[in-house]
Parts: C-alpha cells; structure tokens; sequence
C-alpha cells in the first residue's frame, strides 16, 4: 500500500489524530504569527488552532493524503502533495509546524522567512525500542540536528520518553 492509500484509510478511520498538539500549545509563544505551513498536518488542527491565535494568521495544511485535507477546515488553504517535492516558494511562511513526520530532504531553513519559526515534534532512533517496525528513515537521529536545521537556531529543544515513544520536541527560528 503506497503512503496516500495508507493515510487516506487512517483518516477515513476513528483513528486518526485530531487534536491540537499539547506541546504546540504549551510553546506557541516562542512562534511567529503571519503565514502558517503545517506540513503533513493531516486535518490541521494545529494550524487552525494557531491561525486562531492571531487575526494576521493564515494558515496552510500539505499533506499526502486527500481524505485528511478534504475532512481540514474551510478556514486553512489545502495543498495537496507529498514532502519530497513541496510546492512553495522559497522564504514563503513565519512558521511552519510538523508533528510526528520526518523527511531528511525538507529544508526548513528554505522555507522560512528571515525570523521565521518551526515548530517541529517527531520520533526519534530511540523510539525503536518501543515500535521497532516503525520505518527507521522517519526516525531523528539527534546528532543530526545541526544539519536538518541549518541556519536556524534552536530555540528548545527537550526528548522525551514517555514509556510508549521516545520523542524529540524543537523550536527553532530562521536568522
């Protein structure tokens, strides 16, 4: 089954994730308002939850999956695709947000405006202790941080386990 068909069933499903990210919430304050990226953010409730936080707020959800942006809010532009092949410009949002997704070749310091945000929560090579057939290239290596946020600086950064995953928790701006 290919990554679209998979979400697709996870988001016509009960299962899939629908509320606002509790570390989102707790660390917002550390974000830039304006325009809003929730890259692979499924139905965006994180997003829509931020854009409310500010009337300058606008906000986008990419995801891969047709069903979850067809279930997104009117309220949140929706952009089909996948993140290997992104279709903005360059230095077009102040924050983007991505929660338990990881691709190497997303390039947060491309995206971001000069003073720009990221909030960005994923599993990392830890988390195999607990779901070892978790694919192991959407898991964080932590000493690759310097080098998947390149031009950024780190804001928090904290890891977690919390006895059912190990994850790493990270807020970084654009210089």
């Amino acid at each position: 089954m290919n990554d679209r068909a998979r979400w697709n069933a996870r988001y016509a499903s009960e299962n899939a994730p629908r509320r606002v990210h509790a570390n989102l919430v707790r660390l917002a304050p550390l974000l830039q308002t304006g325009r809003i990226l929730d890259l692979a953010g499924g139905i965006g409730q994180n997003a829509l939850w931020l854009t409310q936080q500010s009337p300058v707020a606008r906000g986008i959800v990419a995801d891969i999956s047709d069903e979850a942006l067809r279930q997104a809010s009117s309220q949140l532009a929706r952009v089909l695709c996948d993140a290997a092949a992104l279709p903005f410009a360059p230095h077009s949002f102040d924050t983007i947000l991505c929660t338990r997704f990881f691709d190497a070749r997303v390039r947060f310091d491309e995206l971001l405006t000069r003073g720009g945000t990221v909030f960005f929560e994923t599993f990392t090579t830890a988390d195999a202790k607990y779901n070892p057939a978790f694919n192991p290239a959407h898991r964080l290596d932590l000493a690759r941080i310097p080098q998947i946020f390149t031009g950024l600086e780190i804001l928090y950064l904290h890891e977690t386990d919390d006895g059912r995953h190990v994850y790493v928790t990270l807020v970084a701006r654009r210089r």
